[in-house]
């Protein structure tokens, strides 16, 4: 079984901001609700992660997690086990003092929400007043204390004429990725007007286009598993832009959200708990939770089952359980329809022979030197191009001449950021 390379992590429901689209129906308030996580419960559970997937990537967000007062000791304490300390934030606490203490402790990016490249819809969706001159403030801090960033924007009928002017200012602070993040309808997300399939499609045909014009910049859409049809990428398939498993569906495949108070679910648009960290151990919620072993085991009901891309992409979970109520339904936004000669994705796809190429020391050395939630990818990739190739060693110049965009934040002194001769 495939250990959960990503995890996000709700430490709290406090929040400064009361933005119209929460998916966790965040609260303002200054303190941590009594049955939150205790800093020694959070302490015992980032052990957990850590032993059940090294060097995962753990999203700490809320809420708004600057107002955990713990969070430079969780941070540090996961940076301590190899794992990978991200931060989900509204940017708008976030100064140079703050983002350097959030370095220190071993944090190695944040991810901070900027809904349009002017005030006026990010502040009247956030519920603040200069919320925008604050989170941009808080990008810049991020950027200069050495922590990549990433920008996460959500998209309404409203902000979609900005998506490349977005991409502009993305580029222009340095950031590493724009997400692009397609509204699930939970918690208050459930009053805001979502967009129709048709909007959909206009909507990723832009994206992908930006995405070809620009090499420097990541730009990624977010619960819209459909993008990897559009490209024409079925499982396993990669092309120069997208991974193998960028864009699709990964909750409870290699994904999961912990809640404030400790239960767990498939992802942060899933309510429904799969299991409870202060009654059952991670590995064995991750390992036998019948909301996981659906994800991983069955196949999509209604039209996305019968699908060409049923298994690349099989549609969003978590907004196919908003629409119909069951989790392995169908999609209502796709608006994708197969041709009549179209045949169904097997849910069992071949994969490429393994390479019989050996590893130098060298290159074996790079390969250790990358994150451990993308380290297997990553590895699996290269062997893959080697076999296609007839290759018999992996070296470093067969690293870089074949580096995969797989890492999010890559921006560091290690792995991905030396296949493709980036600065740190």
């Amino acid at each position: 079984m495939e250990a959960p390379r990503l995890i996000s992590w709700n430490l709290t429901r406090v929040c400064n901001l009361a933005c119209g689209h929460c998916y966790l129906d965040a609260v303002q308030r200054r303190r941590e609700a009594p049955d939150e996580l205790t800093t020694d419960e959070a302490l015992r559970i980032v052990e957990e992660i850590a032993t059940l997937a090294p060097g995962a990537m753990l999203v700490l967000t809320g809420g708004e997690p600057l107002l955990r007062r713990d969070l430079d000791t969780l941070v540090a304490a996961a940076a301590a086990r190899d794992l990978m300390p991200v931060i989900g934030t509204n940017g708008t606490l976030l100064d140079a003092r703050r983002a350097a203490a959030l370095r220190s402790a071993g944090a190695v990016g944040v991810g901070i929400s900027l809904d349009s490249i002017t005030p006026d819809f990010h502040d009247r969706l956030r519920g603040q007043d200069g919320a925008w001159g604050k989170a941009v403030a808080g990008l810049r801090a991020a950027r200069e204390a050495g922590l990549a960033v990433q920008v996460q924007t959500t998209l309404f009928r409203e902000n979609l004429d900005g998506i490349e002017a977005l991409a502009d200012f993305a580029e222009e602070i340095g950031a590493l990725a724009l997400n692009l993040f397609f509204l699930v309808c939970t918690g208050r997300g459930v009053t805001q007007t979502d967009l129709d399939g048709a909007e959909y499609e206009a909507a990723l045909k832009r994206i992908t286009s930006l995405q070809k014009q620009r090499d420097k910049l990541m730009i990624r859409a977010r619960c819209a598993p459909y993008v990897r049809r559009m490209l024409g990428l079925h499982a396993g398939d990669e092309s120069s832009s997208y991974a193998s498993w960028s864009s699709a569906c990964l909750a409870g495949r290699s994904y999961f959200r912990i809640t404030p108070e400790g239960k767990v679910t498939a992802c942060p648009y899933i309510p429904q708990a799969a299991g409870d960290l202060r009654a059952q151990p991670l590995a064995e919620i991750w390992e036998t939770a019948g909301d996981f072993r659906r994800l991983r085991e069955e196949l999509p009901q209604g039209k996305c089952g019968g699908c060409d891309y049923r298994v690349s992409c099989g549609g969003c979970r978590a907004r196919a359980l908003a629409f119909t109520g069951d989790l392995m339904g169908e999609d209502a936004k796709c608006a994708y329809r197969p041709a009549p000669v179209a045949i169904p994705e097997p849910q069992h796809i071949s994969q490429t022979a393994p390479s019989a190429a050996t590893w130098t020391p060298e290159a074996q050395a790079l390969l250790e030197r990358i994150p451990g939630f993308v380290r297997a990818r990553v590895r699996d990739r290269l062997e893959e191009a080697a076999a296609r190739e007839a290759a018999n060693e992996i070296t470093l110049e067969f690293m870089r001449a074949h580096s995969p965009r797989e890492l999010p934040f890559g921006r560091r002194p290690q792995g991905l950021a030396f296949l493709r001769g980036r600065p740190s």
